[in-house]
């Protein structure tokens, strides 16, 4: 049962009966009665409801229905489960002071619809199919519905007529619709290029090429009559009567084209292009925070702000040369664009692949105040949009094709929330704490909030929590806040009831908010509280004074002290001078020796007086190299100690032996030994050193490991290899200097000895010809080296018996030598 002033309704289990205070049945009873026979979800009533505007809400076991009368014809809709109700029985209804409609359910909770914007068309008011993909309203003012799989329907505010196949239209996948200069209309297709409705049959216009490029996504007639065509295979442009030019690429696809007086903006799926209107060039529009490729739909605002939607990036704003991007951190849930409009107010309607959003502009179109999702509380049940199917009709109502139907939305049938909403502090916290307030206030208010809050200076961290009352969109409060003395001016609008201040100097602070409704309204005088942060004790008048006196005493004692320590302090230095110098110098001779120790003579000499080595190229030099073998091996059983002290005992042979025969010594590698011959300086017989060097390293790990078997110990075998060539020297690093060469006869050289065998000496081919006429040699025959292809190498036997070697080089053997040979020794 429902009574008002106007009458009561009764719910019984066969409708519903409206009767008037003499109890007779009102002519619009009997009028909705005799249109809805059967409309109800369900012949069982179980609540009625007469809301302010005169609408009659019945529940059923099956859902809510709505009736009413919009310019004297009937109207009926039907909400349910699958709409957004929270289950379909529906117990109860009422009506608040906003003017939404709280219905109680059987197993779904309350739900609460707050407005009738939302008015839907789909099968059941006779469109031939639920996906909407195109709406457009010509200049006789028809509206032309384009759908998947449907084909074309025609609305004239009181019925539907459907197009199709049976009119000539080939395809029944509509993508676009748009008109001529003559007011018909044009048909873009799926699969079959774009067609012209004229006297009740479809006719072809353009056709691009196949099926997979025959694919209409976008026609705009511009202000000289010209249709712009965005299609899968490029753009194209109507130079005279139904003849169309190709501007650009075909291998570009046009999804949406936006006409200005001068210039043609195209969203493509290669980014944003310029085109000339006039003289038709193709330019590309790039910025650095603007993606290259996936651009869905374009539209532009007064204040000229291009407004650009993506498949996967979300929103871009282009102002100025400026772009600024919208995704989910500015409250834009879903990043897959499928439609942009601008509404009468030119504010942004968003139409995404999961839901609808509507940007809130500030007058200049400049600045986003708010991203607003629309959903089934309030009466938006499209959820994935389809592309492009948007429209602002004359009357300021948006059309939106989705996937469940079209969706007219009337901004003027919104629930305005006149009242302003009331704002209260609710809590406030120190360190995010609730602390004992005592000992810094007067007392606590009604709210719960200390009065009269005095706080230390290290206690200067709060948290001021509040809340905006608005009984018709609680969710849709806004607020602003400024902290007087700390803000420089009210902070943005934002959603977030709670905001934190840390580090609040000294000094006295008052906290002011306000609240906005869903309409906009503010709130007429904002929440005030007041609060003082005292200063510390060595920032008051008196602390500073004191202090200042106590420095110039301290000053004035201090200066006189000063002198006589450096009367004192510049005996001392005198003394200490004349030591340092005596350890300046014997420390520079004790550096000196180390440097050498380290560098090459030459070397250091030029590191020293330059402050760097320049490299130097050595055009003929040997260089060796040699290892242990099996060193991993035996090595793992030893302690590092005594690996140390082996590897320092066969080393300091080494080094003796390159004293020796005048080799540089270039460092060790873990067990591998690097010298060369004929650097720094150049030397004729580089190649002979570097033989007896190695024979004579031979010859003392042959010693050493005799005296280790004697005593039972791991012998240590050694195998080296030579290979003569040109390198390049130099000194590398900035700390920890090093000397080191560089070449290919260093790989060659690693090679030879990587090739070798234990206790023997590999030479390359060409250091056997420098050394051929004072060695005897085991030839190994041409072998494979990585990345060198196949080398000849040698074995090293021994000197041949006219040649001897001591500490002071080769020498020859008199009696074995004939009258030239002893000449050229």
């Amino acid at each position: 049962l429902h009574a008002d002033e106007k009458g009561v309704v009764l719910g019984t289990n066969k409708g519903y009966v409206e009767l008037d205070t003499a109890l007779r049945p009102l002519p619009t009873s009997e009028r909705l009665e005799g249109h809805y026979p059967l409309a109800l979800p369900h012949p069982v009533v179980l609540s009625v409801l007469r809301t302010k505007n005169g609408d009659l809400w019945v529940g059923t076991p099956a859902g809510l229905a709505q009736l009413s009368l919009r310019n004297g014809v009937p109207n009926l809709k039907v909400m349910a489960e699958k709409n957004g109700l929270g289950h379909d029985l529906v117990l109860c209804l009422h009506q608040d002071r906003s003017g939404g409609i709280w219905i109680g359910t059987g197993f779904g909770g309350v739900s609460k619809f707050m407005s009738d914007a939302f008015q839907y068309f789909t099968e059941r008011e006779g469109l031939p199919s639920r996906i909407v993909s195109a709406i457009h309203r010509t200049p006789d003012g028809l509206l032309w519905i384009g759908t998947q799989g449907g084909g074309l329907a025609q609305w004239d505010g009181r019925q539907l007529r459907t197009f199709g196949r049976e009119e000539g239209l080939p395809s029944l996948f509509v993508t676009c619709v748009g008109d001529d200069a003559e007011g018909y209309p044009l048909v873009g297709t799926a699969l079959h290029g774009l067609f012209r409705l004229r006297d009740g049959r479809f006719g072809s216009v353009l056709h691009v090429g196949n099926l997979e490029t025959d694919r209409i996504h976008v026609v705009r007639l511009d202000d000289q009559g010209r249709n712009w065509v965005g299609t899968a295979s490029g753009l194209h442009v109507e130079n005279e009567r139904d003849r169309y030019a190709l501007v650009g690429s075909r291998e570009r696809v046009v999804y949406d084209v936006l006409l200005h007086p001068d210039t043609a903006w195209l969203a493509t799926d290669s980014g944003l292009y310029a085109v000339d209107r006039a003289r038709l060039p193709l330019v590309p529009v790039r910025y650095t925070k603007l993606p290259a490729t996936g651009m869905t739909t374009i539209v532009m605002d007064s204040n000229q702000g291009l407004w650009v939607g993506t498949s996967n990036e979300g929103l871009f704003c282009v102002r100025r040369g400026q772009v600024e991007q919208y995704g989910d951190r500015q409250g834009l849930g879903n990043p897959a664009i499928e439609q942009l409009q601008l509404d009468a107010w030119e504010n942004l309607w968003v139409g995404t692949r999961h839901g609808m959003y509507a940007v809130e502009l500030d007058a200049l179109q400049e600045r986003v105040l708010n991203i607003r999702e629309h959903g089934p509380e309030d009466g938006f049940i499209g959820i994935e949009h389809m592309r492009h199917a948007s429209m602002l009709d004359g009357d300021s109502t948006l059309f939106f094709g989705t996937v469940r139907g079209m969706v007219r939305y009337d901004p003027f049938r919104v629930v305005e929330d006149l009242q302003e909403p009331m704002v209260h502090l609710t809590d406030l916290q120190l360190f995010y704490e609730h602390p004992d307030w005592t000992p810094w206030c007067e007392g606590a208010g009604s709210n719960g909030l200390p009065f009269d809050l005095e706080l230390p200076h290290n206690k200067n961290h709060l948290t001021f929590a509040f809340t905006g009352i608005s009984l018709a969109y609680p969710e849709q409060v806004r607020y602003r806040y400024v902290l007087e003395g700390y803000d420089p001016d009210w902070s943005p609008i934002t959603a977030t009831a709670r905001v934190t201040y840390s580090n609040i100097p000294p000094g006295t602070y008052t906290f002011k908010v306000m609240a906005r409704n869903a309409s906009g309204i503010w709130s007429q005088e904002p929440k005030t509280y007041g609060f003082t942060i005292a200063p510390p004790i060595w920032q008051t008048m008196p602390f500073r004074l004191g202090g200042g006196a106590l420095i110039l005493l301290g000053a004035f004692g201090f200066v006189r002290m000063r002198e006589r320590n450096l009367r004192r302090e510049r005996a001392r230095l005198e003394g200490m001078v004349a030591r340092r110098t005596g350890e300046l110098a014997s420390e520079k001779e004790r550096s000196d020796t180390l440097l050498l120790n380290i560098l090459p003579a030459a070397i250091a000499e030029e590191l020293k007086s330059k402050g760097s080595a320049d490299a130097h190229s050595h055009p003929h030099c040997t260089v060796l190299f040699s290892d242990f073998t099996g060193f991993t091996t035996f090595s793992s059983r030893m302690d590092s100690d005594t690996l140390v002290s082996e590897l320092d005992h066969y080393f300091r042979l080494f080094d003796r032996v390159s004293d020796r025969y005048g080799v540089e010594k270039i460092k060790t590698i873990g067990d591998a030994y690097m010298c060369a011959s004929g650097v720094p300086a150049a030397k004729t017989g580089h190649a002979l050193d570097g033989v007896l060097m190695a024979l004579g390293m031979l010859e003392a790990v042959a010693r050493s490991n005799a005296e280790r078997r004697a005593k039972g110990r791991q012998e240590w075998p050694i195998r080296v290899g030579l290979h003569s060539g040109p390198v390049v020297s130099g000194v590398v690093g900035e700390k920890k200097f090093a000397y080191d060469i560089w070449g290919d006869t260093v790989n060659l050289a690693s090679r030879m000895e990587s090739n070798s065998e234990p206790g023997r000496l590999n030479i390359s081919g060409t250091t056997y010809a420098d050394v051929m006429d004072y060695v005897e040699v085991q030839p190994r025959g041409p072998i494979k080296v990585k990345g060198k292809g196949e080398l000849n190498m040698y074995y090293v036997l021994r000197l041949k018996p006219a040649w001897s070697a001591d500490e002071h080089g080769l020498l020859p053997n008199a009696a074995l030598l004939s009258e030239r040979e002893r000449i050229n020794a």
